[in-house]
């Protein structure tokens, strides 16, 4: 088959962000498809910083994936205006470039939902086949968040979620409940099809530990008991919930428990005045990782949090946190009443807490700084969950199947 596949965000291991879509492609290409990731520089500072500086910049990955980048800033810090001009500026590129590439199947990815845009252009215009991925519910989960409050907006929105889902020759969600939602639209069940996100296996099967070493001394965590929360520092992620856990915590006059928050995005600065504030020293901030680096900083944690704000939407999320965790062999608090929480529970791997009660998270860590060895028996178990479920060999299979669906 030749692809084109189009991510606004598309990164390597070298970048900050998931790399699902980079596994994926690297999988296509191994099976002797061709594919041409249509995307933006946003996430590839590292893969561009040789690359003579032009407003597109074409090459080929180690892999043999074709990408074709557009400059086009993005950042977490940007405002929510900010961001929608960036979406509006990728719409004609990646439009302009895939109708040159004469693709048997067009693979879009959301979010953003306005690639849906381009991608029902070169539907219409060009009679292009498509497979559509949905990692968010649009509109309704920046309804929920308080992002969008234009009625008209989201009307418009709506009507653009409905069109791709119609058109599609078969649709990839991320969770029971993405589907849920999807086929909630009138789509027909047998269109869609389940493909979580992924557990790396093999990005955490070595560990620098002299890179460790130097994390425990930078972040101040040595002999503490680590709940670590890694990932988007967004909004939705409600992490001012940790915030007030650790002025419990110290109000307890408990030194023994640590909460590193590991990545950036839009709430970090106002988080970290808030510990300052309050004057707490039992919360450490990372900034971003690279994500060839995620082992060393998730091997300093005795637990994981998988951390969101108390909205309904927000239970169906795939968050990569939560698999790299898994991959990783660690235990996982998850404050999220959702899929997440049923796996949690099921494989009895962590522990669900409630979103508006931070007094019983501090409870919880106080209990299970003293079970670390107990936490530690669990790993090979978590880690066979990982390989056996989420592993990224098996789930990318899945998604060539369905892309082999439309031929």
């Amino acid at each position: 088959m030749r692809i084109t596949y189009l991510h606004q965000y598309f990164a390597t291991r070298k970048s900050i962000t998931s790399t699902r879509s980079y596994e994926i492609a690297k999988y296509l290409v191994s099976q002797g498809h061709e594919v041409t990731m249509v995307t933006t520089d946003a996430f590839l500072e590292e893969e561009l910083k040789d690359k003579k500086y032009s407003q597109k910049v074409s090459y080929k990955t180690d892999e043999g994936i074709t990408v074709i980048a557009q400059r086009n800033d993005y950042s977490n810090h940007m405002s929510f205006q900010r961001r929608i001009l960036a979406f509006l500026k990728y719409l004609k590129f990646a439009y302009d470039e895939s109708r040159k590439n004469n693709a048997d199947i067009v693979f879009a990815t959301s979010t953003p939902l306005t690639v849906a845009i381009p991608t029902l252009a070169l539907h219409f215009l060009h009679r292009s086949k498509y497979v559509f991925e949905v990692r968010d519910l649009w509109p309704e989960a920046p309804r929920q968040i308080g992002a969008i409050h234009n009625p008209l907006v989201l009307w418009l929105m709506k009507k653009l979620e409905k069109s791709i889902y119609k058109h599609a020759e078969q649709i990839v969600s991320l969770s029971p409940g993405m589907s849920d939602g999807i086929i909630a639209t009138g789509v027909n069940p047998k269109k869609v099809t389940m493909v979580p996100n992924f557990s790396d296996m093999k990005l955490f099967e070595k560990v620098d530990e002299k890179l460790v070493d130097k994390m425990v001394d930078q972040y101040g965590v040595e002999d503490k008991f680590v709940l670590a929360h890694i990932g988007a520092m967004g909004k939705a992620n409600g992490l001012d919930y940790l915030i007030k856990v650790a002025e419990i915590l110290q109000k307890r006059n408990d030194n023994g428990v640590a909460i590193l928050i590991a990545g950036d995005g839009m709430t970090k600065e106002k988080l970290e005045e808030s510990c300052r504030a309050k004057g707490l020293n039992n919360v450490a901030f990372t900034g971003y990782i690279p994500r060839e680096n995620i082992p060393e900083i998730t091997s300093l944690a005795n637990i994981t949090m998988t951390c969101f704000k108390n909205l309904p939407i927000l239970a169906t999320n795939s968050p990569n946190k939560f698999f790299d965790s898994l991959a990783a062999g660690k235990p996982i608090i998850v404050n999220s009443n959702g899929w997440t929480k049923d796996i949690v529970e099921k494989n009895q791997i962590g522990y669900y807490v409630d979103p508006e009660n931070p007094s019983e998270l501090a409870d919880l860590l106080q209990k299970l700084k003293g079970q670390v060895s107990e936490l530690k028996r669990i790993s090979p178990r978590i880690k066979q969950l990982a390989q056996e479920q989420y592993a990224v060999d098996k789930q990318v299979k899945k998604i060539e199947g369905v892309l082999l669906k439309t031929m």
